[in-house]
């Protein structure tokens, strides 16, 4: 709770800051973001391990502000017991808030596709093994706040922190569900952007 009463308030001087142009507009930005995750599942101690990349292209429709496109990869393994390998392809809208020269927070808008295939595995009372397999279509928008910080006139590096997501799954023979996800500074996501400068 502490935390987000801090980044609240970090927030609020930020804007309060004049802004520092970084990003102006007709400028190109290509890059990719990397998350990694591992937790144990109490109380029968097992894990699930999480993986993802994800390389994007954005263009300033003005100064601070970009619209863009990427496309990513993610693989979990829960326990090794059930593995989902997920291709995803998203648009987005990130608007930059400088607080300082180099250091600044943002906020991104995205909605995306996605296609995941997983495989199950179950062992039975004689110790055989039988898989499964299944494949979903996901549809998913959200809003993630993060914070960057601009290295050179060309390097930027951003964290995301984690944020409101929400997710349709259809998994088809007329099987379908939708959920909310809040995982405010519980899921962070690191990037870097290379500034290319204009066309």
């Amino acid at each position: 709770m502490k935390k987000k009463i801090y980044l609240s308030i970090a927030v609020i001087i930020c804007l309060s800051f004049s802004s520092y142009a970084q990003i102006e507009k007709g400028d190109w930005l290509l890059g990719g973001t990397l998350g990694v995750n591992n937790t144990t599942n109490s109380p029968n101690g097992g894990s699930t391990s999480n993986a993802s990349i994800a390389p994007h292209i954005e263009y300033a429709l003005g100064k601070n502000s970009v619209l863009g496109l990427n496309l990513g990869y993610s693989y979990s393994n829960n326990s090794g017991n059930n593995k989902i390998a997920s291709f995803t392809s998203n648009i987005f809208y990130k608007k930059y808030f400088p607080c300082k020269e180099k250091f600044g927070i943002y906020i991104e808008v995205i909605a995306g596709i996605a296609f995941s295939k997983n495989s199950y595995t179950v062992v039975d009372s004689t110790g055989s093994y039988t898989k499964s397999y299944s494949t979903t279509h996901s549809y998913n928008a959200g809003a993630i706040p993060g914070v960057y910080y601009l290295v050179s006139k060309r390097i930027l590096l951003t964290a995301d922190c984690g944020g409101l997501s929400y997710y349709y799954d259809d998994y088809g023979a007329g099987y379908s569900a939708n959920s909310w996800s809040f995982n405010f500074l519980t899921n962070f996501t690191f990037g870097v952007d290379f500034v290319l400068g204009k066309k």
